[in-house]
Order: structure tokens, then sequence, then C-alpha cells
């Protein structure tokens, strides 16, 4: 590799680790001058789109043929790579190295992921190697509230992020986070995501890990209620609607045909449309059948 592509590669990676934000958009260059990034008061960085291809090829050239003198050339190398590819695993596993040889710190690392995520967000590369970062550093050292706030941000810029999701639960389990304390910070993120089908997904995950009886299924209907009244045409809700349904068949201690029964009535509150419709041929099918398959 020649001094200006490591010069290059070097100044790239420096503006990578000092900025906030990373976006790719149309640079123009010209035949005497190649314009790779520009770089906004040192908080946002444009990549040049038109150059996604040269860099990269740079960064495998070097990677893949073992050149690098020391471990921190390596870390310049990879970060690089990753900035314009968050899937080259190998980069991944080189980067888990400089980790457990303590050239990375973890924290800066964590900053390194959370640039990454904001411009990849749904990346589940991003989330699995963040989880194991985690995992290698002590409990007290991770700020579990700015893990979740992380989660937000994600989930709502990549609308059904399953990486997101999937993330917020393994946190949720790791930290042993009160289930009820993170069912309110659910309500009040659906609030603002009403037709996010992976967050109401994740509510009933939460529910079902309390004690499961008919009190609880039916405070969950009456939220849902409430939120069908104002967007009744939203197919997320009526989806989650559903999921308590079923949920409640798992457990032979509700009564299945009271809750079904009553459930029915709903149908004089709300006018007809094809997802209420749908809704109330799964009642009658339920009510119709033992229901035994629903619980396994």
């Amino acid at each position: 590799m020649s001094s200006s592509d490591w010069a290059l590669l070097s100044l790239l990676a420096s503006s990578i680790e000092q900025c906030q934000s990373i976006e790719f958009m149309p640079l123009t260059s010209t035949n005497e001058y190649k314009v790779y990034c520009h770089c906004e008061e040192m908080i946002y960085l444009c990549l040049n789109v038109f150059e996604i291809k040269s860099i990269v090829n740079l960064c495998y050239s070097f990677l893949f043929s073992k050149n690098y003198q020391d471990n921190s050339q390596l870390n310049i190398i990879t970060r690089v790579l990753l900035a314009y590819n968050t899937e080259c695993l190998t980069s991944w596993n080189r980067r888990r190295h400089l980790i457990l040889s303590a050239t990375i710190d973890i924290s800066s690392e964590l900053n390194f992921i959370e640039l990454l995520l904001r411009l990849k967000p749904k990346s589940e590369q991003l989330f699995r190697y963040r989880r194991w970062l985690i995992k290698q550093e002590d409990r007290d050292k991770i700020f579990v509230m700015k893990e979740l706030d992380l989660c937000n941000q994600t989930a709502e810029k990549h609308f059904v992020n399953y990486g997101s999701w999937v993330h917020r639960r393994w946190i949720l389990e790791y930290f042993q986070i009160d289930i009820d304390e993170e069912l309110q910070r659910n309500y009040h993120w659906l609030k603002k995501n009403i037709s996010d089908t992976s967050g109401y997904s994740f509510r009933a995950y939460l529910l079902s890990k309390k004690i499961v009886d008919l009190n609880l299924i039916e405070e969950e209907l009456k939220l849902n209620e409430n939120q069908l009244k104002f967007y009744l045409d939203r197919e997320s809700l009526w989806i989650y609607r559903q999921t308590l349904i079923l949920l409640a068949m798992k457990y032979p201690s509700i009564d299945r045909n009271f809750l079904l029964t009553k459930e029915l009535e709903v149908k004089n509150i709300f006018p007809e449309n094809f997802f209420s419709q749908r809704y109330f041929r799964l009642l009658n099918v339920l009510l119709s059948s033992d229901g035994k398959r629903f619980r396994d």
C-alpha cells in the first residue's frame, strides 16, 4: 500500500472517530482532485457515495493481504471499512481481537457502534457485536437507560426494526429490568408509533413475563379499545388485540367463553371495517372450538 493510500485511510478513520453523524452523499470530484469526504463543524461527516467502491476495495486489499504492521493500523482499516460496510464479518472478528488485546477501549467502541447504528439502524451485525461488547464490560459501567434510548432511536428510524427489538429483549433479560417500568416506557413509545407492529409484539412479550390472568388481559384490552377510538383503521391495533386473545387462550385458568363472549360485544362499539371483520371472525372460530390448539 502506498503512503498516499494509507494517509487517506488514516484521514477517514480520524474523521469517523471525531464526528457525531455519518451520511452518504454525492460529492463532486474533478480530474485533479478527488473528494472522498466532507466534514461540517467536526460533527457531520459526509462520505462520497461515488467513491464507496474505491475505498472498500482499498480496505479489502489491505485487510486480506495482512500488510498491516500493528494493531493500531488494523484498528484504522476496520474502522473505515465498517463505516462503509457494516456486514463485513471479518472486520468484526478482527475488532473482537483488538478488544480482547486491550488495543481498543470498550467504551469508545460502544460509541463507535452507536454512530454506525444511526447510519444503519437495522443492521443485526451491529446489534450482535454490541451485545458481545456489553458482555465484555463490567455491568456497573453500562448505562442501561442509554441502551434503551438507543433501541428507541433505531426502532423509530426504521419501521418494524426486528434487530432493535431483539436487542431490547436481550437488554431486558441481561440486566433484569423491571417489567412494569418497561411496560410504561413501551406504552409511551407506542403512543408516538401507533402503526409499528413490532412495538406491540414486544409489549405482548412483556405481558407474557408477568402473571397472566383475566384482569391483566382486560386491562390491556381496555387500553387498546381507547386507542381504537382514535385510530380505528390501524391494523397494528387489531393485530395486537388478536394477540391478547390468543395469549389468554394459553392459560386454562382464564374463562375463555366469558372473555370471548364479552369481546364480541365490542362489535357494537366500533363501525365495521376490514380489520374488525377479520377479528370478529376469529372470535367466532375460537368460540366454536375447544381452544386447545392455541395453548401449545
